[in-house]
């Protein structure tokens, strides 16, 4: 990790431009859940900011729930909305009992993800639309298929972080791990990426406009789409004439 080519967003404050910026990493995968950062005073070198404007930061990404900050331990990354009590373990383990289908995954997600667009449109922070807008962007030039995928997840589990309701944002996390497989590569194709991109845009348009009916209304479009563009990938797969477009 070159902590010296993070990005900065002009429009907003340095510490607002530095959490969302740690944010998408941890987000995206690109920090993973356990790994360490720098010491403060490191961190501040590198990126050439105030220690004031770092921990202002990082204080923001604490109360989001994506990194734990222990004096003499220094900060350690967590998963978004990590499971922090037995309720929440007990959750996800009722989640992950069964095996469900794609069907059954994709149904789940018509029920709880246009509602917590709803609700974002109406809680959003400019900070958290520039998050959006990088996520989005980034879709259109992913670096591969699992790239996408990643991208993808962080798109929806921004939603539900910016909810700013952290018992939605931890119900998302343990169901993404369900949702992963509507996202398999295998189930990828270029129609497929470019249809969902375009709907994360209309998705964000409407949760920028703060325009909760249109939000929910464009969730859940998008995964109504998905489910069909998913079952004909199947189909494809079962014939062997699915093209996967990115390799």
């Amino acid at each position: 990790m070159d902590w010296s080519e993070i990005e900065r967003e002009r429009s907003l404050s340095v510490p607002d431009r530095l959490s969302i910026t740690l944010e998408r990493l941890i987000l995206d995968g690109t920090l993973q859940p356990g790994e360490k950062l720098p010491p403060e005073l490191e961190l501040t070198e590198r990126l050439g900011v105030s220690r004031v404007s770092l921990r202002q930061a990082l204080h923001e990404l604490e109360r989001r729930g994506l990194i734990d900050r222990k004096p003499g331990r220094g900060t350690v990354v967590l998963s978004p909305s990590d499971a922090r009590d037995a309720s929440s373990a007990a959750l996800g383990g009722v989640l992950r009992s069964s095996d469900p289908e794609i069907s059954h995954i994709l149904e789940l997600r018509s029920i709880i993800e246009p509602p917590m667009a709803a609700l974002a449109s109406q809680h959003a922070t400019e900070r958290d639309l520039v998050q959006l807008e990088h996520l989005v962007a980034a879709m259109s030039a992913p670096e591969s298929r699992e790239h996408y995928a990643e991208l993808d997840r962080a798109f929806h589990q921004a939603i539900a972080q910016y909810t700013h309701n952290p018992l939605l944002a931890m119900l998302n996390e343990q169901i993404a791990n369900l949702i992963a497989p509507s996202r398999s590569t295998a189930l990828q194709t270029q129609e497929r990426r470019d249809t969902s991109t375009a709907a994360h845009r209309r998705i964000l348009a409407a949760i920028a406009a703060g325009d909760a009916v249109a939000a929910e209304h464009e969730a859940s479009a998008h995964i109504a789409a998905v489910h069909e563009q998913i079952v004909h990938a199947e189909r494809a797969m079962q014939t062997g004439h699915l093209e996967t477009g990115l390799d």
